[in-house]
């Protein structure tokens, strides 16, 4: 399916942490409700929705890029990308939301080529992301961008003392580029503002 109304994608500013936080959120509940328990699922989609103020004020933000989608007059997906925190040759994949309510237009795999280009320009060899196992919609989104997995895995408490399967996907930056997917030619993208390769000192999911 393709975007069904203009596309803007650019890279964010302090004033987008709200949106952002909004996008997030609403992902994670619709996304996760199979993975997490009611309550603490709202839990985890609360510390989401109001992160975005510290992350974009922070630091180490410099290092990354963290780029929104505009769907007509509101922001409906961003993606964040930057160095690797374990491997400092590679860069990380640390988000990639769309807002439910627009899932299948085309929105991710706009964000991902816009997010590939200042990859390529950085000079990453790779590109890896940390999903969970059960994320099956952002399992098979990964797999159709070109990304294969590895064998890395490793399991994460989320805070309900109850640790989850989280594996990880690899791709080539300069590899050949997987065909776009519907609608990715619609969106708009911004001049290119590389990610320096160096690792932040911490930037949370």
């Amino acid at each position: 399916m393709k975007i069904d109304s203009p596309t803007l994608i650019r890279e964010a500013t302090r004033a987008d942490a709200t949106a952002i936080g909004t996008v997030h959120a609403a992902a994670w509940q619709t996304a996760h409700r199979d993975v997490f328990e009611t309550d603490w699922l709202t839990k985890l989609a609360e510390q989401r929705r109001t992160r975005w103020t510290d992350v974009l004020t922070a630091r180490e933000f410099a290092r990354t890029t963290l780029l929104v989608a505009e769907h007509g007059d509101h922001i409906a997906a961003f993606t964040h990308v930057g160095p690797h925190r374990d491997q400092p040759r590679d860069a990380e994949l640390y988000d990639l939301y769309v807002h439910p309510s627009l899932w299948g237009r085309g929105l991710a795999t706009a964000l991902l080529d816009a997010a590939w280009d200042r990859l390529a320009d950085a000079g990453y060899p790779r590109t890896r992301v940390w999903t969970l196992a059960g994320a099956t919609r952002a399992r098979a989104l990964y797999t159709r961008f070109g990304f294969t997995l590895t064998e890395r895995t490793r399991e994460r408490d989320h805070g309900d003392g109850r640790p989850v399967l989280e594996i990880e996907y690899a791709r080539a930056v300069h590899a050949v580029p997987a065909p776009r997917l519907p609608g990715a030619a619609d969106a708009r993208p911004t001049p290119r503002r590389p990610a320096p390769p160096h690792p932040p000192a911490s930037v949370g999911r």
